[in-house]
């Protein structure tokens, strides 16, 4: 058993709340009292350093081979340096599409066998081995998938593309369970090629074929499109990620790097979004083999995983004065919550996995940003704890506790109020 003391936590103000926090691999206790323990128990004096929620990706991009070994330690060890202690497996170039429970018990392995962070996974419908394909679909999602993840068209040879005909059908197949669906793909029918016009009216054509499931759409760069998903999220269950990499191109002024976004003409109504919880989630979208000029299926760079929760904490918080709270529901509680891996993840509550990023906000990062420019930020991870375990100081790694993570339950709604900030 470990306990720290002089702790803070975040509130829902820009106060933070001095804690005793005890843990094993869960945690046990937070309270703002002395805790009088009978166990023995290992005592750590934090000295006021804050204590944050492991960061959770909902998605990236991790298996493009047969072999994904060096590519799942690779990120993983980025996403670890990071903070990012939670990643979901989408991969748009995987060679092993996960269309069974078998498919995905054989990722699960080299998961467990490789990974530095603890990984879900989407899972794939194979349209091809119809009548089955949804009865599979089905049996994914009862066994521990994130969801089911559908294309139109597909982004990989390996995985056959959906139409809007065959996706209103598995919708129907899936109707009376609670399967989440994760979208992404622009319409054929009325375009000749992508754009985020093709885009806006793919996810239309889903929302009226869809029913009472969530769906998530993990990257938008448009504001019409995002104007329209905050519009309807209180009627249906939808939610969408933006991509950090165009947050910090947008609001990092030294920062050139060419970005396929129209967000830039409304930056300000954009901040309003983030200033006021508006915006739901972000991810890194990362990938061994970036593709950002795919305005569909965009990835990037890997390595960013290991400074975004830290430029996120630094511009939008510090910098920028939004709540700290909120940052943390869009890097980390939000995401937990969508992938159905909260209040094991996301959040520091008793009961919940003990993934903490310990973080002093006035230590300094020394960073290579994208475009080759180093640079300083303010503010450094300390340590992190994976499962009660100290995974890394002072940017060295110290073990690897990382492993496949099966999803317990069912996504909470995007309007769901209860948090444990």
């Amino acid at each position: 058993m470990k306990l720290f003391i002089n702790a803070l936590l975040p509130t829902s103000s820009a106060a933070f709340k001095k804690v005793h926090l005890l843990f094993d691999e869960t945690i046990h206790k937070v309270s703002v009292q002395p805790l009088e323990l009978e166990e023995p128990y290992e005592e750590i004096d934090l000295g006021g350093k804050i204590v944050l929620p492991g960061a959770v990706d909902a998605h990236c991009h991790i298996v493009d081979s047969i072999d994904p070994t060096p590519a799942i330690s690779q990120i993983s060890r980025f996403a670890l340096l990071g903070g990012w202690t939670t990643i979901g497996e989408l991969s748009y170039q995987s060679q092993m599409p996960i269309f069974d429970f078998q498919d995905l018990r054989h990722m699960q392995s080299f998961l467990d066998d490789s990974s530095y962070v603890n990984i879900p996974l989407w899972g794939n419908v194979e349209i091809e081995n119809y009548p089955y394909h949804a009865e599979n679909a089905l049996d994914l999602w009862t066994k521990g998938a994130l969801g089911l993840a559908i294309f139109s068209p597909s982004p990989n040879e390996s995985l056959s593309g959906m139409s809007f005909t065959e996706i209103m059908d598995l919708f129907l197949d899936v109707y009376t369970s609670d399967t989440a669906f994760l979208f992404q793909g622009w319409d054929q029918e009325l375009h000749q090629s992508p754009s985020f016009e093709a885009q806006q009216d793919a996810i239309k054509k889903i929302l009226r074929r869809m029913q009472e499931n969530p769906i998530h759409i993990p990257r938008v760069a448009a504001w019409d499109t995002i104007e329209f998903l905050n519009g309807i999220s209180k009627r249906s269950d939808i939610s969408f990620s933006l991509n950090i990499l165009d947050i910090m191109a947008l609001f990092d002024e030294e920062l050139d790097l060419p970005r396929h976004h129209d967000l830039l003409e409304n930056k300000a109504l954009l901040w309003e979004l983030i200033r006021t919880n508006k915006i739901y989630m972000l991810s890194n979208n990362a990938a061994p083999n970036a593709s950002p000029d795919d305005i569909i299926f965009g990835t990037e760079e890997a390595q960013m995983l290991s400074y975004s929760y830290i430029w996120l904490l630094a511009e939008l918080w510090k910098k920028r004065k939004v709540p700290l709270a909120t940052v943390i529901k869009m890097c980390s509680e939000n995401a937990a919550k969508r992938l159905g891996v909260y209040p094991q993840k996301g959040c520091i509550n008793a009961g919940a996995d003990a993934d903490f990023v310990i973080y002093d906000p006035q230590g300094t990062t020394d960073v290579t940003f994208p475009d080759g420019r180093d640079g300083t930020l303010p503010g450094r991870i300390e340590s992190i704890w994976m499962n009660g375990e100290k995974v890394l100081q002072d940017g060295e790694i110290l073990m690897r506790k990382g492993a496949y993570l099966p999803r317990r339950d069912t996504p909470k709604r995007r309007h769901n109020r209860s948090t444990w900030i």
